[in-house]
């Protein structure tokens, strides 16, 4: 087999491919892809919030069913996951990935001065 041999077919392949990209046309304007990026971004949260309510509502039901205490144990899942999904989405929103209560250090604070704070003073 000859070099020549191994380096026609790939020759080919490349042509073939620049055909087809150019068969494809211009790629989609940057508008475009901001509207698709906003409609997933409205469908994540959307969805978040809908599941969260309907696990709090399953869960709800599993414990009222395991205690028979209906409808105290749905009704306050329900309302505990519909908590969650507008925790979840808020966060989603302001575009936070971190666990609630996680944030940055607080600055550093100076001790305070005067009298008593440091024993070696005096």
């Amino acid at each position: 087999m000859d070099e020549r041999e191994k380096s026609e077919p790939l020759r080919e392949l490349g042509e073939r491919l620049d055909k087809a990209r150019q068969a494809q046309g211009p790629k989609a304007s940057s508008a475009e892809g901001e509207a698709r990026q906003a409609l997933g971004i409205g469908l994540r949260l959307g969805l978040e919030l809908v599941v969260s309510v309907f696990v709090g509502a399953g869960l709800g039901w599993a414990f009222d069913d395991w205690l028979g205490t209906q409808p105290w144990g749905l009704v306050a899942f329900t309302l505990l996951g519909f908590a969650s999904g507008v925790v979840m989405v808020f966060r989603a929103a302001l575009g936070m990935e971190r666990a609630v209560g996680f944030g940055p250090p607080p600055p550093p604070t100076e001790p305070p001065k005067g009298a008593g704070w440091d024993d070696d003073e005096e």
